[in-house]
């Protein structure tokens, strides 16, 4: 019979992109379900519960990291930490509320940080259902996580709170 022809670079380059597009979307869902999730928790004060819910639902946050510079001042009000945000950034997203949870106990402002992670994951969503990738990015982006991997995560400076890190190198 007849082979099908071979791929160009290209047709490989765009294959790539659409199929992790499509991977992101879905994991994508997810984080804002499993979030929608832990901010009920956060809010109804369920310490236990929340503490065994955040690396779940942030595990999804994770997993499309390497485009989160897509998303351009989201990746910091979701998953900023303390000592890395800009200055006069308010101090907000999964790792404010890792701190309450673990180190100072649910603070008068905790349920309204739980509300604007998840405003801010429901704007990330709308996004992701819209920003175009490209390879180059895609490329980049894995790097720079890799990158952040070996530099900060395996330290334990971004699970500071929590040590929830395997759950980080997992995602």
């Amino acid at each position: 019979g007849d082979a099908p022809a071979a791929k160009t670079d290209d047709e490989d380059l765009k294959a790539a992109v659409t199929g992790y597009s499509r991977w992101v979307n879905s994991q994508a869902d997810e984080f804002l379900k499993e979030t929608t999730a832990f901010v009920a928790l956060v809010k109804a004060g369920k310490v236990e519960e929340a503490k065994a819910a955040y690396p779940h639902a942030r595990s999804y946050w994770e997993r499309i990291e390497p485009v989160a510079e897509s998303f351009g001042d989201l990746d910091p009000k979701i998953d900023g930490r303390e000592d890395v945000i800009e200055e006069g950034m308010a101090f907000t997203g999964y790792h404010r509320l890792e701190r309450d949870l673990w180190q100072d106990g649910l603070q008068p402002d905790t349920s309204a940080i739980a509300d604007q992670l998840l405003a801010d994951v429901t704007t990330l969503i709308e996004q992701v259902r819209t920003v175009k990738l490209n390879p180059l990015q895609l490329a980049n982006g894995s790097k720079a996580l890799l990158d952040e991997i070996a530099t900060g995560k395996i330290t334990g400076e971004e699970e500071r709170y929590s040590h929830t890190d395997l759950w980080d190198f997992n995602a």
